[in-house]
């Protein structure tokens, strides 16, 4: 396999994880809605997060990155419960994936026409990985407080 090759194989794969993260955010973000079954929300949102993490080494793998982006935490309001906190921010991850994916699908689109758009788009992705990345940690943080507040 060359590497022109590899490399859209990897933007490919970041996409798809990008996609599969969306999906078990947006899993999530509705079990904490609800407010209950917290230990499939935690499994879900698990899940996004190993698939957040294989993005961003398949976007590294592909060299599409740069090491200047750091992540954004998000802000935490303090007037919603812990779950809605949670659910939202499990949301809003999933939202940054879909984002992130349709980056990186348009990087592979573009793959043989105009590198400078795939290298955009790839980074465009990353950051937008980092910053759903961040608010999955957050949700996590979230997670765990509401665990020490519910009883088993």
């Amino acid at each position: 396999m060359n590497t022109k090759h590899s490399k859209k194989v990897h933007l490919e794969a970041a996409a798809s994880h990008h996609e599969h993260a969306a999906r078990y955010h947006h899993q999530a973000s509705r079990h904490f809605e609800a407010g209950r079954d917290y230990a499939h929300a935690a499994h879900e949102a698990m899940m996004a997060h190993g698939h957040t993490l294989h993005a961003i080494d398949e976007a590294h793998d592909a060299g599409a990155h740069s090491t200047n982006t750091p992540p954004i935490t998000p802000a935490s309001t303090g007037s919603a419960s812990i779950s809605a906190n949670a659910a939202k921010l499990h949301a809003t991850a999933a939202e940054l994936h879909e984002q992130a994916a349709q980056h990186m699908r348009h990087a592979v689109k573009l793959f043989d026409q105009d590198r400078s758009v795939v290298a955009h788009d790839a980074q465009l992705a990353l950051s937008l990985a980092l910053r759903a990345l961040a608010h999955g940690n957050e949700a996590a943080r979230l997670f765990v407080k509401l665990v020490h507040v519910e009883p088993s």
